[in-house]
């Protein structure tokens, strides 16, 4: 049997969607047939995005996570919503440690999820749509520089699987990616540093980093019909690390 994901008609919201992984998934959304809007919290980061891609065009909106007024401002600008992705996030490594930037992280990459779930619950019950959270290797792991992030993709997967049981009466399917090691500005700094990058590399089964295009294909898969009886799952997509 042949497998094709036809995506047409579909409307997907891509937080942190205007680089690396976000705008991974965003293109392969496009591709699919759906239409797709992108978010970023910063007017410069959507100054940075093209939104031009060969399967089409992405609508931009500013969005701040951590903000209600802000996302209630950009919901008012879509109508129909099948598809969240909560991709937005930040780390602030070795910084972590201090309450406030602790708390920074977890607002964000946690109560940001929260909050946007939860907004979009009414649009997404009458679509009976997903959500997709993208949450981390550092969901299995603990990082020693990154306590606030590795706590805020923990909780996560927590949150994902309350979503998935809570959210079932109204058809809509909860489920979280784990990225690797994938090649984005985030982990720029750590590829820069030849003994860190080939440290990493090494331990990788599958010898090599990652790029965003790999956590776009399981983001469309889980929001398939392939995938209309997965909900509540984190699906790693690492090159096997989580497993060495």
């Amino acid at each position: 049997m042949a497998w094709t994901v036809d995506l047409s008609g579909k409307v997907a919201l891509v937080t942190g969607g205007a680089t690396g992984i976000g705008y991974a998934i965003g293109s392969a959304f496009l591709e699919a047939g759906a239409a797709v809007v992108a978010t970023a919290r910063s007017d410069a980061s959507l100054a940075a995005c093209n939104p031009e891609t060969e399967y089409g065009t992405m609508q931009l909106l500013k969005l701040d996570v951590t903000n209600d007024i802000s996302i209630d401002a950009a919901l008012e600008q879509i109508g129909r919503l099948d598809i969240l992705v909560n991709n937005a996030g930040m780390v602030k490594r070795a910084l972590e440690f201090q309450s406030e930037n602790f708390a920074d992280v977890i607002n964000t990459n946690l109560m940001g999820v929260q909050r946007m779930a939860q907004h979009c619950l009414p649009k997404l019950a009458l679509t009976r749509g997903c959500i997709i959270n993208v949450a981390s290797m550092w969901s299995y792991f603990g990082s020693r520089t990154a306590p606030g992030y590795t706590a805020s993709k923990t909780g996560l997967v927590g949150l994902t699987r309350s979503l998935a049981h809570a959210w079932a009466e109204h058809g809509i399917r909860v489920n979280a990616i784990a990225p690797g090691w994938i090649a984005t500005k985030m982990t720029q700094a750590l590829r820069e540093d030849q003994e860190q990058y080939e440290g990493i590399r090494s331990r990788i089964p599958m010898g090599e980093w990652g790029r965003p295009e790999d956590v776009a294909g399981t983001a469309v898969f889980l929001c398939s019909p392939a995938a209309s009886y997965v909900t509540g799952a984190l699906i790693p997509v690492d090159g096997g690390y989580s497993a060495a």
